[in-house]
């Protein structure tokens, strides 16, 4: 059994959104089965920091996507962005020096980062994107809305 699984409640009606997401648990299962020991290829640095990569990727588009929405929290959503990238990119650093080790409470702080991240962050954005998507994927070049891939 996977570690974090999707469900029908984590979509939010935009299909590049909600396929960065799935992306994203994937990695956090990956990230888990290297730390408790379930997949002994895995090295937990590695999947550690393509994480923290797909995570950076992942903020850049939402926050363009935003904008061309006109979210109104924009400015909000994008400092909570920068408080966890900020703590991801200072635990990726240590690991690389080799002061901490990827850890399962780490494994377990993103797992419920992700499920708050799209059950109550991007849930609220949900209803403008439905209503305002349809009018940018039509007015917006295919590059402007690709999203940089995660893994």
């Amino acid at each position: 059994m996977a570690f974090l699984v999707w469900e029908p409640s984590f979509s939010i009606g935009v299909w590049e959104i909600d396929r960065q997401h799935r992306l994203l648990i994937g990695l956090i299962n990956q990230l888990h089965e290297a730390v408790s020991g379930v997949d002994p290829d895995k090295k937990p640095q590695a999947v550690f920091a393509a994480t923290v990569e797909c995570v950076r990727n992942h903020f850049a588009f939402e926050e363009s996507f935003f904008e061309r929405l006109g979210y109104e929290d924009l400015v909000a959503h994008k400092g909570s962005h920068k408080q966890l990238l900020d703590q991801l990119s200072d635990l990726r650093r240590q690991f690389d020096a080799g002061s901490v080790s990827v850890s399962p409470e780490l494994v377990k702080l993103l797992k419920e980062w992700m499920t708050t991240h799209i059950l109550q962050c991007a849930h609220r954005y949900a209803e403008l994107a439905a209503e305002r998507s349809q009018r940018l994927m039509v007015t917006s070049s295919v590059a402007d809305v690709a999203c940089m891939p995660c893994a």
